[in-house]
């Protein structure tokens, strides 16, 4: 009996190379083109979330008082989150912070 469940499908219309190319991934990892193109999806999602991210870190540093006002604002409630949650779970898994702290390295060129 297969085990897995049938998801809906629609048809979406993409060239045959990238049909092609896509049909090659899918067998190289043993995995169905469906679920390759959910994870593309939501690697776009996540590559929109930190453009949309830096831009608007980019237009807030464009304007020399407000990025003054953020840093000063940022200075003076630095550490404060922390005060009295030592027993507290962290916000982030581990893996999150290594993506934050590796997608900030890359924002500041390194």
């Amino acid at each position: 009996m297969n085990t897995m469940r049938k998801m809906p499908h629609a048809v979406v219309k993409i060239s045959s190379t990238s049909h092609a190319r896509l049909r090659e991934i899918a067998k190289a990892e043993q995995r169905p083109m469906g679920e390759i193109v959910n994870d593309l999806i939501e690697r776009y999602e996540l590559e929109q979330f930190w453009k949309r991210a830096h831009d608007a870190v980019e237009r807030l540093r464009s304007d020399p008082v407000a990025w003054n006002d953020y840093r000063e604002e940022a200075l003076m409630l630095q550490g404060g989150s922390m005060d009295g949650l030592d027993d507290e779970p962290p916000y982030y898994t581990p893996e999150e912070e290594e993506e934050i702290l590796a997608e900030h390295a890359r924002s500041q060129g390194g």
